[in-house]
């Protein structure tokens, strides 16, 4: 049996997508796996306890949680111990970590870090391409960099939006024009998102952006675009793509269209072409980005100039993307596991230590110094 821990929650303010998607995890009973759910509260502590499988649970989780157990992560020795009243209960080693955490602290590479110093497999993108995916800036220079079309964009953090002052107007204008979109630089599930119409609430709408984050970026907003996801998956180094899906909106994908609305299916047809050359762009966004795991590749087309530009990846997706796959989740499961488990095997096999005489030199040659 296999103990897999399922990290999710986090302080983040996709804090509750990420205990949604955890539970949509845990309902599945897969043989050879013991899951281990290890929630990480707002203020960054981790926890298990007997009822997490509950959504009720976290209705009021101080409150209703039974038999609450700090998770403590061992470093360098793949296991987590469980503290009760600052008592160690027991200790457990992990086979694996499943990552559902979305936004800070669990999809920037933060988490993945933790979990690397520990000696615990992880199934999401490693540190550095979580932290490109996770940053729109960085995602885009990556895509440039390997010539995958990506709407036009300025970036800036808060101390370059003060010293622009006067010029920020003419500034987007001559280099993005309006419309266009704002956005929080390292922010999911539409949060802090908003489309500036006209010129005079530009600045209004960039300080409702640097809210959630110390950085943001300005895109040019295509108007009447249409919208896409496709879902990218490694299994033993080949690239399985998803089904390709259309997504419903209004100007943009609002948090409440992805998550409190009722889907609506699109009834308009994408050509054969368009979808495989979506499926293309996700392989090639994919491996730009240096990712692992399953990752969604959002799309925008601009029908009238028939051009296809990759928008933004999800290197944890909601729900992680299960839907998009004609695979059950049961097996979706087993594969990211698995292949978590592979890479870190494989990363294990690499030499790390390099057996030199600098100490030895450096106590020889300063053994007489005293240094200040």
């Amino acid at each position: 049996m296999k103990n897999i821990g399922i990290f999710y929650g986090g302080k983040s303010v996709e804090h509750d997508i990420s205990v949604i998607t955890a539970l949509q995890v845990m309902e599945n009973d897969i043989n050879g796996y013991n899951f281990i759910p290890i929630y990480i509260l707002p203020n960054g502590k981790m926890v298990s306890g007997d009822n997490l499988k509950d959504a009720k649970t976290y209705l009021n989780f101080a409150k209703n949680v039974k038999n609450e157990c700090e998770i403590i992560i061992r470093s360098g020795l793949g296991k987590i111990a469980y503290f009760k009243k600052n008592k160690l209960k027991k200790e457990t080693t992990l086979d694996c970590a499943l990552l559902c955490n979305h936004g800070h602290g669990g999809e920037d590479g933060s988490l993945q870090g933790l979990l690397e110093l520990a000696q615990i497999p992880y199934t999401s993108c490693d540190i550095s391409s979580s932290a490109n995916c996770m940053d729109k800036d960085l995602t885009k220079l990556n895509l440039i960099a390997c010539d995958i079309p990506t709407p036009a964009y300025l970036h800036m953090n808060k101390n370059e939006y003060k010293s622009i002052g006067k010029d920020l107007i003419k500034l987007v204008g001559d280099e993005i024009g309006f419309p266009c979109i704002i956005k929080p630089a390292s922010l999911g599930s539409s949060v802090g998102i908003d489309v500036c119409e006209e010129k005079l609430t530009l600045s209004e709408k960039i300080e409702l952006a640097f809210q959630y984050d110390n950085k943001i970026v300005i895109e040019k907003f295509l108007t009447d675009a249409r919208e896409f996801c496709c879902g990218v998956i490694k299994n033993s180094n080949h690239l399985i793509t998803s089904k390709v899906s259309e997504v419903e909106k209004s100007k943009f994908y609002t948090f409440e269209e992805k998550y409190l609305a009722e889907k609506k299916k699109s009834e308009k047809e994408i050509s054969e072409k368009l979808k495989q050359d979506i499926k293309e762009k996700a392989m090639s966004a994919y491996k730009a980005l240096g990712c692992f795991g399953v990752v969604r590749v959002d799309f925008l087309y601009d029908e009238k100039n028939k051009k296809l530009y990759v928008n933004e990846l999800n290197s944890i997706p909601g729900s992680l993307a299960f839907n998009l796959f004609d695979t059950s989740f049961s097996d979706l499961l087993v594969t990211l596991i698995e292949q978590g488990i592979k890479r870190f095997e494989e990363k294990s096999a690499i030499v790390y230590k390099f057996n030199s005489k600098a100490i030895e030199n450096y106590i020889k040659l300063y053994k007489s110094v005293k240094i200040k």
